[in-house]
């Protein structure tokens, strides 16, 4: 009987590998250009997060602000985070952030940080744009952010990128201090940007 519960669980594992092999959050790394100026648009890795932290520290409110032991835990699992960013002139000006689910249908955008020199929209546009596009080539089909109640200009630059709010029943005190909106990225294939 071990036997056959043993094959059933190999098949079942293989079978599971090739629904997903094909997902993945797989980056390349590339020159961009944003409205006539040029940037590198990379992966975020664990030597980068002091760098990332900067970041935070320059452009989120001091509440806010992720540290490296934050950044090590978010970032920890590559199948299943993915951390990218621009440069401009080898220095870190702005990144992204995001986890999938197991089964690589949802992403949740975790981070999203822009030098206040950089902050207009265009380089946040951009980042979400990049991964709303690595979300559409690993075939994910929604993809989530969280916004607090105060961060008014942030709810509308989602709004405008696509992002609908999505209601929810709140059954804490700090939930309804929160609003969730939601991309479908199907229904929005329109707006995607594709490089």
């Amino acid at each position: 009987m071990d036997l056959t519960l043993k094959n059933i669980k190999d098949e079942l594992t293989n079978k599971i590998k090739m629904t997903f092999q094909d997902k993945n959050l797989d980056f390349k790394n590339k020159d961009v250009s944003i409205n006539g100026q040029d940037y590198f648009l990379c992966r975020n890795v664990v030597s980068t997060i002091p760098e990332m932290v900067a970041v935070e520290e320059r452009s989120q409110p001091e509440e806010d602000v992720w540290n490296n032991k934050t950044f090590h835990l978010r970032m920890r699992d590559q199948k299943k985070s993915l951390y990218f960013g621009l440069r401009k002139n080898d220095r870190l000006i702005a990144f992204i952030g995001c986890r999938v689910n197991a089964s690589m249908t949802r992403m949740r955008v975790m981070r999203l940080s822009v030098l206040p020199r950089y902050g207009n929209q265009d380089v946040g546009t951009y980042l979400v744009m990049s991964l709303l596009n690595k979300a559409q080539q690993a075939g994910i089909r929604s993809v989530f952010v969280q916004v607090r109640n105060d961060q008014i200009k942030l709810g509308e630059f989602y709004r405008e990128i696509g992002f609908k709010k999505v209601e929810t029943q709140k059954s804490s005190q700090s939930e309804s201090e929160m609003k969730e909106f939601q991309f479908l990225v199907n229904e929005n294939k329109d707006k995607i940007i594709n490089e």
